[in-house]
């Protein structure tokens, strides 16, 4: 009787190493990218702004970690002393509370004043975090998006597309580069902008009109 025997050893060794590939050449791909992306504006040297905290679920430990790194982004920018408010989005997609809620109760523990703090518990996608966070802001004169950069560049297109972007206020990328920073976030991240944009130009088919 015939017995096909495989190199199993091989085998283990081709698929770690296209595995290591595959990761290298995600992390390259993710500098490559970050370092672009956030190289936008800084807070300016003048006027009053709001933080807008895009929504994320806390359903799993690595999306925990993602929530508190937005916060901490947030934070970061209140201690500049010229932010009036802080807008937190997110509804109860996929958890009983509200992405919001969950973000708002670690800044505050983490020393953020309560009265700055504003709530969005409605919204279900990154498009319905800039609508209702448009309305939230009061008359802010930049706006800080709280979240990788990726995800609020996506963010701000959003806004001018909803509002114009002559209408829109000053917007900056609270995430800043730098090298090999939160990589275990960054590069999933890198990979759903991709899969985002892809699907913004239509190369992949989706219910038309719906946003994310």
């Amino acid at each position: 009787m015939w017995t096909c025997r495989l190199p199993w050893r091989k085998v283990t060794a081709v698929a770690l190493g296209g595995t290591a590939v595959v990761g290298a050449a995600l992390v390259a791909l993710t500098e490559i990218a970050y370092r672009r992306q956030g190289a936008g504006p800084e807070v300016p040297p003048a006027g009053r702004g709001a933080v807008v905290v895009l929504g994320v679920p806390g359903t799993n430990r690595l999306l925990r970690v993602a929530q508190r790194w937005r916060v901490d982004l947030a934070l970061a920018a209140v201690a500049t002393g010229r932010i009036d408010r802080v807008v937190f989005t997110g509804g109860a997609v996929r958890s009983e509370r509200s992405e919001a809620s969950e973000m708002a109760e670690i800044a505050v523990a983490r020393g953020l004043d309560p009265a700055l703090v504003v709530l969005d518990e409605r919204s279900r996608s990154t498009w319905e975090n800039v609508t209702a966070a448009a309305d939230l802001v009061g008359p802010a004169e930049f706006v800080v998006l709280a979240s990788d950069a990726f995800h609020a560049a996506r963010a701000r297109v959003y806004w001018w597309d909803q509002h114009g972007a002559d209408a829109s206020p000053l917007f900056v990328v609270a995430d800043r580069y730098r090298r090999f920073d939160h990589l275990a976030l960054r590069a999933p991240a890198t990979v759903v902008e991709i899969v985002h944009r892809i699907r913004r130009r239509g190369w992949l088919s989706w219910p038309p009109g719906s946003r994310s």
